[in-house]
């Protein structure tokens, strides 16, 4: 398991581990193909959580403490970690 860092400072195609609360969540319709989208803030920023293939996560849930492994993939608006490693954790 890798070091936990802070979402201010990720960068594209590295490798990071970050925890934080859930704060929002995104369900795609059933006319798409399937993703669960979690927002998470660390109180330095937010990053998204994509589980591609889904349409829930067993346990996630706003206001939930996560911590997700992943590549970083920069995007224009928020970074985003696609089929991370998960883990329910406490604040």
């Amino acid at each position: 398991m890798i070091d936990t860092v802070a979402i201010d400072s990720l960068q594209g195609r590295d490798v990071a581990r970050v925890k934080g609360r859930v704060v929002a969540i995104q369900v795609e319709p059933s006319d798409v193909a399937p993703a669960f989208t979690v927002r998470i803030d660390d109180g330095s920023g937010r990053v998204d959580a994509v589980f591609m293939g889904r349409r829930e996560v067993p346990g996630i849930e706003p206001g939930r403490w996560l911590a997700v492994e992943g590549r970083i993939c920069a995007t224009e608006s928020l970074p985003r970690l696609y089929n991370p490693r998960y883990e329910l954790v406490a604040p």
